[in-house]
Parts: C-alpha cells; sequence; structure tokens
C-alpha cells in the first residue's frame, strides 16, 4: 500500500470541504483523512491542518487535550 505525503491528504481535504453538505459523505471522508494524519504525524500537525483548510467554520475542532 502506497500512503499519501502529507501534502497529498492536505489537497483531498481542501477537495472535500468544498462539497460539505453537498456530497452525502465528505464530513466522513474528511474525517478520516485527518485522523490518518493523526495517526501519523501527530495533533499538532493535525490542528494545523484544521487552522489551515478552514475546517473550524465546517464543524471540526482542533484538540486542546481536553475532553468535551
Amino acid at each position: 500500500m502506497i500512503e499519501k505525503t502529507l501534502d497529498e491528504l492536505k489537497e483531498r481535504i481542501l477537495e472535500e470541504a468544498e462539497y460539505v453538505d453537498i456530497r452525502p459523505y465528505s464530513h466522513n471522508i474528511i474525517s478520516l483523512y485527518l485522523r490518518e494524519i493523526d495517526k501519523r504525524f501527530g495533533k499538532k500537525i493535525t490542528n494545523e491542518i484544521i487552522e489551515e483548510c478552514e475546517l473550524e467554520i465546517l464543524g471540526w475542532h482542533k484538540w486542546t487535550g481536553k475532553v468535551k
């Protein structure tokens, strides 16, 4: 299996973000990419991606270390 680079994952997230609330599974796909980033690169990088892709306005939140 060939793993995607961080840039490839970010690009895919940006592509899917355009279709949130339009296509049925866009939220799920973005969440899967974010989980992969978290697993491979850590929470700091995941938070950076959430910020850079402006995902907070679409409902995602950065990891603060606190459980709500």
